[in-house]
């Protein structure tokens, strides 16, 4: 996997992206997940309009980062366990997953993850564990929406999902990440689940239990197709 640093493109984008299209949370939470210094207006007023390249480089222009020490850093975490948790999510998917062609940008201006076609992004956690679970995270809905094509599941593509894919997604790598073998490798952190996924979550888990993954993905898109 190669490790770059966000652009600043790239994220400007996942900023207005996050509070035009998801963010519904008050600006207190807000402040804990960006690490932008993001005044309360600017964050009403980002509610409603895209965030322009001159302010994001003036919200960069304030933050003292150094962020080549960060990629180090996070790449160094990933690399000492990437061979074994890649094993343990093929044991148990098939998925074919493998990190050669994958790109994990850092971010160190927000905490969380996004995914991409063929890319990730990870905020900078001081937990080892975090930056494990995150990468593992955002990893696995790569190949989970690859499978999907391969096995012609649905025509959607990610990104552009319906509420009830996006649902499937989470609530399956929820699944993958709480395997007791996958748990090792971050079990001393707290795994949260989306309160908008736990219905469906309740509804794939049995068949999650029952069925190789390829049955699986089929049998779970059936379940909310109708």
């Amino acid at each position: 996997m190669q490790f770059k640093i966000i652009t600043k493109n790239v994220l400007r984008e996942c900023i207005s992206n996050i509070l035009m299209n998801n963010y519904k949370k008050s600006y207190l939470d807000f402040r804990k997940f960006v690490k932008l210094d993001i005044s309360k207006d600017k964050f009403e007023e980002f509610k409603k309009r895209k965030v322009t390249d001159e302010e994001i480089s003036d919200l960069l222009s304030k933050n003292k980062i150094d962020s080549e020490k960060e990629v180090k850093r996070i790449k160094k975490i990933w690399n000492g366990e990437e061979d074994d948790i890649v094993k343990t999510m093929n044991e148990i998917t098939k998925a074919d997953i493998n990190t050669n062609e994958i790109t994990c940008y850092i971010d160190p201006y927000q905490n969380g993850g996004y995914y991409g076609e063929d890319n990730i992004t990870v905020g900078t956690y001081k937990n080892p564990e975090d930056v494990l679970f995150v990468i593992a995270h955002e990893l696995f809905h790569v190949f989970y929406w690859r499978m999907l094509a391969k096995l012609n599941v649905t025509k959607s593509i990610m990104g552009k999902e319906e509420l009830f894919e996006w649902g499937i997604a989470e609530g399956t790598v929820h699944l993958l990440i709480t395997e007791p073998r996958m748990r090792i490798f971050w079990k001393n952190i707290e795994i949260e689940i989306y309160p908008e996924i736990e219905g469906i979550l309740k509804k794939v888990e049995p068949i999650w239990r029952e069925n190789s993954f390829e049955d699986y993905l089929r049998k779970s898109y059936e379940l909310f197709k109708k």
